[in-house]
Formats: C-alpha cells, structure tokens, sequence
C-alpha cells in the first residue's frame, strides 16, 4: 500500500471517529425555581449552518432528560428547551456530546427587579429628532423565575413619537427584534419579552418632530440606579435642578448622568442645537444582525465588550493548524521510518501546507517560524478547534465577520488534509 493511501486511510479513520463520538446528544433540563429536574419540556436542536434550522426533537423525560440522534455532526447547534411558554438556548460547539440547561418557572409578576440603568441616546436628523432609549434590568427574584405576561415590561414615550422598532435580549446570548406593542393607554407601549434571572436589555427606538429643542420629562415606574444621556458635542444639554452631572465622554458623544432615582420621581432636561453621532457610535448603536423575535424567544444579552480573544482569533486558529501540520510531519516521519525510508523530513512541509489554505493560516505565519516538530495530541487540537469553529458560526450569525473569512476559517483543516495527501502522493 503506497504511503498517499495509508494517510488517506488515517485521515478517514481520524473523521470517522470524530463524528462516532458527535453522533448523539444527551442531556438533562433542570428547573432553577424549584432545583428539581424538568419533564416534559419540548427540547429542540437547532443547526447553525445556514441559519438555524431545527434538525431534531424530543421531550424531557421524568428526570429531565433527553437525548438526540444526530444526523449534521459536523455542525454547530444550539438547543432549545421550551418551558411555560419560555424559550432557553444553550449553545453545542460542534463535537460536543452532553448540554444541561437550567429553565425557570414563569410568573406574571415577580418580585426585586431591579433598573441598573436608564440611557437616552439623541441625535439630530434635519427636522426630526431620532432618540433610542435603553433599559438594564436584572431580575433578581427569589425564587428565581422569568417575569413573564402578555405586558412584561411597559415603556412611556413622549408625546408625539413615533415608534421605528424594539430590541430585546436575555442574560447570555445575542439581541433580536421584539418591537413593544400599544397597551391602549396614550404613548404607552408594553414589551411582550421574557425577563429571565439576570440581566436583560430592552431598547426602543423612535423620532420626534424637532424645531430646534425638545423637552423631556422622566418618571420612571421602578427604582433606577443610574439615567444617562447621550448626545453629539455640538448640541446643548440642559436640565433643571441639580439632578444631573457632566460624565465621561463615550463614543465621541457628550454624557450625562443622574443618580439614584426613586420611582415617581421627576426628572426634567432639555436638548438643543444640531448635530449626528459620530461614526463609531452609530457602529454601536444597537443596530446590525439580529433574530425576528416571537413571544417566548429571545436568544440573550448583547455584550458591549469585545469576545475574548476576538481581535487573536485568526492567529490562535492559525497556531492550531499550525499544529496540525506539525502532526501531519510527524505521522509521514515515522510512517516512511517503518518502511525504510528517509528517516529525516523537510521541517518546512508543514509551513508549505499552510501557505495557501486559509486567511488565518497566512496570519500565523507570520508570528509562527518552521522548527523542529513535536508530536501533538490530536484529540485536543481537534476538540479546541471545534469550539472555535462554533464561535466563527455564531459570529458569522451577529454579522461580526464577512462570509469570505467565515468561509475561509471554516474550510482550512479541510485543505490541510487535501494538500497533504497530494503532497504525499
């Protein structure tokens, strides 16, 4: 048998047994209010590649288990746990053979919400005044169960606005669109959205009829540590009393903040002049991709801060084919070893199957010089690089990176194997 087969076969072997150990998930859903398994709740696994489509469903048994048989192994998944009406996500990096999901019973009211935060952001469009307004709630109810009712969470806007769209995310996952609905009461929009234990996001975005200046009068309905409002350095912020303060300047926009509000109390500021946010605020804004929202959805909170090791994640992926590739050195070295063959290889082989396979490859050639080769343990390589392939799906999803660098990073151990085998042969 010629060396090119016997790799080919090791190759197949290799994959082979990947997907033997992806072929099923099992797990259990647990209920957090009670700290006792959940039957009966609709589990559903979800494919991430090309959207997310459902690929298989069960139910919780009586000790909240589940298991699924699954046909896309070398996919990313999300699973979706259904309880009382509630949708809870919990992602699968591709290779991953056991998720626990923790739900909460749903109450139309709960106690100790608590408001973290209040942001108006302002800016000014011709005759139009565009405002967003951001809420920061933590729920911190106890038990801990999800507020949940066909009015979750009302919000007052000012009189004569016009309501462009809503936002809405949970604790842990990414923002999708959930527009407030009327309530039948003057300017009063409910948000039909799952509050869950910890920390969610609502944002409502509208514009007002502007001549120059508007008024704003504030009287939220629960406690608010914290109201902040944003706006271009060319307009003028004005309020009465002592209630606000000068804070630091963010995105390139004027802040100011005002501390410590009790439910009732009024608030009252003035913006004027011209003026439209910078660039990177508008970048940040709460706009790009997100998931159409249903009662019950919601797939989590929106992080300002970048992921970890986002900005390093071609040249971590880069470093770990890099590795591949030493592993591929290795097996020809001690194949052609066997068989009588030079007991010596070109170092360089494996930066020659690199040069061309993927963007993050060329980037860790860069920081990754040829040297002599150590053997590595496939298993972990493997399982390391699985997961970050399911953070490049989930990025490609938020719209953080373009489909020709997801299609590159995707494709890249692919064309490790290729090159090496036409290399051998």
């Amino acid at each position: 048998m010629g060396l090119g087969h016997q790799i080919r076969l090791m190759a197949c072997c290799l994959l082979l047994s990947t997907s033997l150990f992806a072929a099923k998930i099992a797990g259990k859903v647990t209920n957090g209010t009670t700290g006792k398994p959940s039957s009966g709740d609709d589990v559903v696994l979800l494919s991430l590649v090309g959207g997310m489509q459902e690929t298989a469903r069960s139910k919780t048994g009586s000790r909240g288990e589940f298991t699924f048989d699954v046909s896309d192994e070398d996919a990313q998944h999300l699973i979706r746990v259904t309880h009382q009406g509630v949708n809870y996500f919990h992602p699968v990096p591709q290779g991953t053979t056991s998720a626990d999901v923790t739900v909460y019973d749903a109450a139309k009211k709960i106690d100790n919400l608590i408001g973290e935060g209040r942001v108006f952001r302002v800016q000014n469009a011709g005759d139009q005044l565009e405002v967003s307004e951001m809420y920061i709630l933590r729920n911190e109810s106890k038990p801990p169960r999800t507020w949940m009712s066909d009015r979750t969470f009302e919000v007052v806007l000012p009189e004569g606005a016009k309501l462009e769209e809503g936002m809405a995310a949970g604790p842990g996952g990414m923002p999708v669109k959930s527009s407030p609905v009327p309530t039948g009461k003057d300017n009063r929009y409910a948000f039909i959205f799952p509050i869950r234990p910890g920390r969610s996001q609502l944002q409502v975005t509208y514009t007002l009829g502007y001549s120059g200046s508007h008024d704003f009068t504030i009287s939220p309905d629960i406690p608010l540590a914290e109201l902040g409002v944003m706006l271009p350095k060319s307009m003028r912020f004005d309020s009465t009393g002592e209630g606000f303060s000068p804070g630091q300047e963010e995105q390139g926009m004027a802040v100011f903040v005002s501390k410590s509000i009790a439910p009732g109390q009024q608030l009252k500021f003035k913006v004027s002049g011209q003026g439209s946010a910078p660039r990177e605020a508008q970048a940040g804004g709460g706009g790009g991709s997100s998931q159409p929202e249903g009662p019950g959805g919601g797939l989590g909170t929106p992080s300002g801060a970048p992921a970890p090791l986002s900005n390093s994640r071609w040249y971590i992926l880069g470093g770990m084919l890099v590795a591949m590739a030493g592993f591929a050195v290795w097996m020809v070295w001690t194949m052609r070893r066997r068989a009588g063959g030079p007991k010596t290889v070109d170092a360089s082989a494996g930066s020659a199957l690199l040069a061309n396979s993927s963007a993050p490859a060329r980037a860790s050639q860069a920081v990754a010089q040829p040297g002599p080769q150590r053997t590595t343990s496939s298993s972990s390589v493997l399982d390391a690089l699985k997961d970050e392939l399911f953070h490049l799906e989930t990025d490609r999803l938020q719209g953080k990176i373009s489909q020709q660098e997801y299609d590159a990073a995707k494709a890249g151990l692919d064309a490790l194997f290729r090159r090496h085998m036409k290399r051998a042969d």
